[in-house]
């Protein structure tokens, strides 16, 4: 069992004893009194079917199913704890992908974790929240998505969030302006930090990352401690919980858990191919049933299943539709094509004890301790997720040139190109296929210093394994496809080192070369640093661009109103459709983008 993972072993009687047994379906969730029509019929049930059925059912007068395949969240209590996050994954709450061999890691399989559950991925990530640099939405726009632009978007980031201010150590700053006073998601900072990880905040100078104040106002460049999305209760805050629990009574909003939709229907009216409802596994009763939108399917299925579900529908590549006889209903060579996504990879030193979870989560008596602690005062180590800590670089004209990347990244050089982050323990904690590594070091402690490929000239792609919505799609990430960003990523290797040598940062390191224990400084020559990136790197779970927003003849899936190029009634609205993906994490943006699709969708039908 992974080292993470004992704390769900170790800690579900704690968490009985201390919670209660949970409700199995809180909500509306009567399977009685599902209607056979809506006016809004929304697939996926995580970040952005959330809150955009919560926006739209603010109309009274509109009704709004939002179908799920997963369940409430309560099943696992512990995804509230932030320290516990790493434990939730491979519960009921993660889908749990696996990739195909990848061949440019060496025919890696990937796990791929995916929020399953009324919350989605909300509830399983690492809680860090960010917007990226305005340029990005810029560029969106300038690629031909009129609406798309920074200043137009930043109202919606400001929406969706407010902020908790905590201020127990260092560089947990904000400014004020950039969050609403009321918005659904509450961003704050833990009350237990190491200093550690302040340390590495001022250590990031040395790769020429300055400390500063917010990051989330459009310039992405710098260092600070992540603003996290943290209730004043230090818990986390998912979709689920800051959207939809506090309007879950709604008349006119019904959230259906274990329905997984089959299949959308489309049928041809007047000339014009139309989206007039879906077809959907109910779970519990073992039937399946058709539901009508008199209005808009909406999917929000995320950057895997909602192509896979366009496919399966009969909406996407040619090929794929005839090799799963499909009937086509119309071809779309984009649908699943042109992937995006963040991967990392890290540098290990052996640490301090009080300079690291490690020993918490390696010890049962620590982390039952922990358990207590933060069960009865909401203090303590599990007040934090294991990366709590980041900073950005944007690589100057001359770096870029000397990695050969100047023409590649031409359109997206006005943004961080990498992330660095302070990770609390060994991370990520994968054995390499080709260097020593996970040494039984139980009784020590660790750090991590990583970093993030932000601006990735590889692309992925998701297509069918069967024709099946039981089945999991397939997914071909392609890391380090591409040579510029295998230039890149020794660049950042490097990098890490240098942080990793910093004075500030050191000084809490246990022994010699800074404490460097993976991969060992043997590991010196571009060749042998390359396999052990591709050994050991990891997504951070920010695919997206599955479903582009782009005019058609340029590759696009979704119109500038994230309208199907070519279907009536039905859009998209998750992170398929970015265009570029942000240079942050990208939970912040998904809010955006289902906060300002409802503004759209009420204009659009004059809702307002």
């Amino acid at each position: 069992m992974h080292s993470f993972q004992r704390w769900i072993a170790t800690g579900l009687a704690l968490h009985n004893a201390v919670f209660g047994e949970v409700e199995a379906f809180p909500g509306r969730h009567n399977h009685g009194e599902v209607q056979i029509s809506y006016d809004f019929v929304i697939v996926g049930g995580g970040a952005a079917g959330l809150a955009l059925a919560v926006r739209l059912s603010e109309i009274d007068s509109q009704n709004v199913l939002v179908l799920e395949a997963g369940q409430f969240p309560e099943i696992v209590k512990a995804y509230t704890t932030p320290g516990a996050g790493q434990g939730v994954l491979g519960t009921d709450l993660d889908w749990g992908f696996a990739t195909p061999p990848q061949e440019s890691l060496g025919n890696r399989s990937i796990t791929y974790h995916r929020g399953r559950g009324v919350g989605g991925s909300t509830l399983i990530n690492g809680l860090t929240y960010g917007r990226g640099s305005s340029s990005v939405y810029d560029l969106w726009q300038d690629l031909g998505n009129n609406g798309w632009d920074w200043n137009s978007v930043l109202p919606y980031f400001e929406k969706s969030t407010s902020f908790v201010p905590v201020d127990v150590a260092d560089y947990q700053t904000y400014n004020a302006s950039a969050y609403s006073d009321n918005g659904p998601i509450a961003l704050s900072y833990p009350t237990y930090v190491y200093d550690s990880s302040t340390a590495f905040i001022e250590a990031l100078g040395s790769v020429n990352v300055s400390i500063v104040i917010d990051l989330n106002l459009g310039d992405n460049i710098g260092a600070k401690q992540e603003p996290l999305t943290l209730d004043a209760q230090q818990q986390r805050v998912s979709s689920y919980d800051g959207y939809y629990k506090p309007v879950r009574t709604r008349p006119n909003l019904t959230v259906r858990p274990l329905s997984q939709v089959q299949q959308v229907i489309l049928e041809m009216r007047d000339g014009a191919l139309v989206a007039t409802g879906v077809v959907y596994a109910d779970m519990v009763f073992g039937t399946t049933v058709n539901v009508t939108a008199s209005k808009e399917v909406i999917l929000s299925a995320g950057v895997f299943q909602t192509p896979q579900l366009l496919i399966l529908s009969g909406i996407g590549p040619q090929e794929t539709l005839q090799n799963y006889g499909i009937p086509q209903h119309l071809v779309n060579e984009n649908v699943g094509r042109h992937m995006q996504d963040h991967f990392y990879f890290s540098v290990i030193a052996r640490a301090q004890t009080n300079s690291s979870a490690s020993q918490v989560y390696n010890r049962v008596d620590l982390v039952q301790a922990a358990q207590q602690e933060y069960s009865v005062n909401r203090s303590g180590p599990l007040t934090t997720p294991i990366g709590p800590t980041y900073g950005f670089r944007q690589l100057s004209t001359e770096e870029l040139h000397s990695l050969g990347a100047a023409e590649a990244l031409a359109n997206q050089t006005a943004q961080a190109q990498i992330e660095y982050l302070w990770e609390d323990v060994y991370y990520p904690a994968v054995p390499s296929m080709g260097l020593p590594q996970y040494p039984n070091w139980k009784n020590e402690s660790f750090i991590s210093v990583t970093a993030a490929l932000l601006s990735p000239v590889s692309r992925g792609n998701v297509t069918l394994q069967t024709n099946s919505i039981q089945d999991a799609p397939a997914i071909n990430i392609n890391y380090l496809e591409s040579t510029v960003d295998q230039q890149i990523a020794l660049f950042m290797f490097r990098s890490l080192r240098t942080v990793l040598s910093q004075p500030a940062l050191s000084q809490y390191t246990v022994g010699p070369d800074h404490g460097e224990v993976v991969p060992g400084v043997d590991v010196e020559d571009d060749a042998t640093i390359l396999e052990y990136i591709k050994s050991t790197l990891q997504p951070v779970w920010h695919a997206a661009g599955t479903c582009r927003m782009l005019p058609r003849n340029e590759g696009g899936v979704v119109d500038e109103r994230l309208r199907v190029h070519g279907v009536d009634g039905l859009r998209v609205i998750d992170a398929s459709i970015f265009p570029v993906i942000p240079d942050n994490h990208i939970q912040g943006p998904v809010y955006m983008v289902a906060e300002k699709a409802a503004d759209m969708i009420k204009e659009d039908y004059n809702l307002n």
